[in-house]
């Protein structure tokens, strides 16, 4: 064998000359934004259930996981991930809404209820648990639709109060402490929206 034609790992030999090693140029990495926004964006969107985020957020996540997949950009999994966790997120909605559609034309009596509740939480829930007794406000919570509406999940509005009453006993009733109540300022602002009879008549 001719000693020219020997191979060495540094090179190749061409008509009996070494060529140069030369290095192979390092591949363009693809692109990986498309597919961490798509997973971003469909885990927010799980929590954001609860406020309607995630009408906004389940959306982007789907778009930006297809166009990640169509471009075959790099972070396949964290696309797939970002578009089964947003439609999850939309199935969720979809059913909420399907299970609480009878109570939409009552969304705003209920929502005034509710706020009454915290403004007067340090009242209600210590009488609540001595008597039993639900303030007249909330009587009409015993009765149709709501009733009803909630006999389908068999409980009833007690249910709810004895929920309501553990998490004012531990301050996180309405999502604040009796430290950070005076946040909400209901004080003035909430009378302007809703006068009351105190003398237990619900809202005027």
């Amino acid at each position: 064998m001719d000693p020219n034609m020997i191979p060495n790992p540094y090179g190749q030999y061409q008509n009996g000359s070494p060529v140069p090693y030369q290095r192979q140029p390092l591949r363009p990495q693809k692109p990986i934004g498309f597919a961490v926004t798509a997973l971003i964006l469909g885990i927010v969107s799980l929590p954001g259930i609860c406020c309607c985020v995630n009408l906004v957020t389940a959306p982007l996540a789907i778009i930006f996981g297809i166009i990640a997949l169509v471009q075959k950009q790099r972070g396949t999994g964290m696309s797939i991930t970002g578009i089964i966790t947003a439609a999850l997120s939309l199935i969720a909605a979809l059913i909420c809404g399907i299970a609480f559609a009878e109570l939409i034309p009552y969304a705003e009596d209920i929502t005034a209820d509710y706020e009454r509740i915290i403004v007067e939480a340090d009242e209600i829930f210590p009488e609540y648990e001595e008597t039993g007794e639900l303030p007249d406000f909330l009587t009409k919570y015993l009765e149709e639709p709501y009733a009803g509406w909630l006999a389908k999940y068999d409980i009833d509005f007690y249910d709810i109060m004895d929920v309501w009453l553990i998490e004012y006993k531990n301050g996180t009733f309405g999502l604040q402490s009796s430290e950070d109540s005076d946040r909400f300022s209901y004080g003035d602002s909430y009378n302007n929206h809703y006068d009351f009879d105190y003398g237990g008549n619900g809202i005027i």
